[in-house]
């Protein structure tokens, strides 16, 4: 009997496809037969590179963080965004942040008295439901902390459960609940859409401050027109778009490097810059009195987990939290957030200053001696020569990288 595609082995799927032998090759040989029960249909692995942000400095704690990504001048920001906070003590957080998610029970055409009642009737079946689903997660001192029905437009409503998903970022033993949950309301099993997790965070908000010497800047205009542009994000959405991106640039790279779901936390992040009913810019910054110091401010949603997912697939991720110093699920958050607040602040420092396009063409100048065959040591001569050209493209690229090697001395 002929299998299906996804009965076959990775190597057999990449020989199904018909690829050019020497893309086939690569596929195979990038293979990690660990990952093939992570994903389905595996092929073979996609690489990013991986850098870091040295001596990020959060809460009088020093850091090596990493980061994932393929934008060039990502972690080049970050860092100088962070060397200059370290300028005054680094980043510091406020209150702990919690390990809590939400999960929803979704009514449609529903009677809400009726509802009402019964949700009120069956507090503790649903207590004693959710703690039969997971007894380990309740022996471990997790488990709901809230229960809350909630009107929704057009005779619908939400049961809200809070779940406490200590180590873990919590999406399994959610839904696991809510399913258990659920059976309780056969009542109601008509009206059900739906029991599912909810990405919102409401309960999981984390805020991060660091502040910076106005002198480090290049003067107090730039630090009034770093207040300016924070200030206009907060009323124009189309700012606070670019603005954001700029923040999830370092914060989602972190994420990613350590395994964790960063399209859940950009998610969060998003829908919580329009809470107010307009989407604004997730920071904010302002002058101290004085005028010596800027101060930046970034909170937002923030659901992390340090087992379960596909942590324990991933050695990667693993390894990236060791090379993290194994910090608490309170502590990698606001190391994530302290990231995205420094790539904010690099950010806006280079658009109010020397503008935002410098940086990028160093790194764009790199990317293009690599696309156009450099070889690893050759790679910085031409980025170099590439920045001091007239035109930073391609053709020039290959240009340059002809002369040099027109110029290499003959074996």
């Amino acid at each position: 009997m002929t299998k299906k595609f996804y009965e076959l082995s990775p190597a057999d799927r990449v020989k199904a496809l018909s690829l050019s032998p020497v893309l086939e090759q690569r596929f195979l040989d990038q293979q990690n037969l660990y990952h093939q029960d992570l994903v389905e249909n595996y092929l073979t692995d996609f690489s990013l590179p991986e850098g870091m942000v040295k001596d990020a400095v959060v809460d009088g704690q020093k850091y090596q963080v990493p980061l994932v990504t393929e934008e060039p001048s990502v972690i080049a920001a970050a860092n100088n965004g962070m060397r200059l906070f370290r300028m005054k003590g680094g980043v510091k957080s406020g209150e702990p942040s919690h390990a809590l998610l939400g999960g929803q029970i979704i009514f449609n055409q529903i009677k809400w008295d009726e509802l009402s009642e019964f949700v009120e009737n069956h507090r503790g079946e649903i207590e004693e439901q959710a703690q039969l689903a997971k007894p380990s997660l309740y022996a471990r001192g997790g488990g709901i902390r809230s229960i809350n029905l909630r009107k929704v437009p057009g005779n619908r409503a939400s049961l809200d459960l809070t779940v406490e998903t200590g180590l873990a970022m919590g999406a399994n033993a959610v839904n696991t609940i809510l399913e258990a949950v659920k059976t309780i309301f056969v009542p109601y099993a008509e009206q059900i859409l739906a029991a599912i997790l909810t990405n919102a965070g409401h309960d999981s908000v984390v805020t991060v401050r660091g502040q910076v010497p106005v002198d480090s800047l290049g003067g107090l205009d730039i630090a009034k027109k770093i207040v300016a542009l924070s200030d206009f994000a907060k009323v124009d959405t189309d700012r606070a778009v670019t603005e954001n991106k700029g923040i999830f640039n370092g914060l989602s790279a972190v994420v990613l490097a350590l395994g964790n779901d960063w399209r859940a936390v950009e998610a969060a992040g998003h829908a919580y810059a329009a809470r107010q009913g307009l989407y604004q810019s997730l920071s904010t910054w302002q002058l101290s009195a004085d005028e010596k110091t800027l101060l930046g401010e970034l909170s937002l949603p923030l659901n992390i987990g340090l087992v379960g997912g596909g942590l324990a697939g991933l050695q990667q991720a693993q390894d990236n939290f060791k090379l993290l110093g194994q910090p608490t699920v309170d502590e990698v958050k606001k190391v994530i957030l302290a990231i995205g607040l420094s790539s904010n602040l690099a950010a806006l420092k280079a658009i109010t200053s020397q503008g935002i396009q410098a940086g990028h063409m160093r790194m764009q100048a790199r990317t293009l001696a690599i696309q156009v065959g450099a070889r690893p040591d050759e790679v910085q001569w031409v980025a170099e020569r590439l920045v001091a050209a007239v035109r930073i493209d391609e053709q020039t690229a290959k240009e340059i990288l002809g002369d040099l090697r027109n110029h290499e001395p003959k074996a």
